[in-house]
């Protein structure tokens, strides 16, 4: 790495933080002891973007965290888990699509409740009650 075009400060840990100019941004890296790019914040016009290029990434908050934008995307490679100890409440104004090779729906203690407005339709090769 080149911090001639750059400013570096060093921290802790041997760690450093090094701030550069590139073109029409400017980029904030944490640079680990060891010379491995953790993290890095690009300054462009049209805001800031954050990468995290060590393996993995925690945000923990003890109290509410909050995620609010235009549109949401979020992609798993390899699975992924959404759990809570509590209730969890899905919401959308629009309609709501859930696609999968197969669903499963498991109640471990109570009912499965359906309530439509409208008709329930339930279309398959085979509808099978009770099996």
């Amino acid at each position: 790495m080149d911090e001639s075009t750059g400013t570096a400060i060093a921290l802790v840990g041997g760690q450093r933080l090094v701030v550069e100019q590139q073109n029409a941004s400017n980029v904030l890296k944490l640079i680990a002891a060891d010379g491995r790019l953790c993290l890095s914040i690009r300054i462009t016009p049209d805001g800031p973007i954050l990468m995290c290029e060590g393996g993995n990434l925690a945000i923990e908050s003890t109290g509410v965290l909050s995620l609010a934008a235009e549109r949401v995307a979020i992609h798993a490679r390899e699975g992924m888990s959404l759990t809570t100890d509590g209730d969890m409440y899905f919401k959308s104004e629009g309609d709501s699509h859930s696609e999968a090779r197969t669903q499963h729906v498991t109640a471990c203690l109570g009912n499965v409740n359906l309530k439509a407005n409208d008709d329930i339709r339930l279309n398959g090769e085979r509808v099978m009650v009770n099996c």
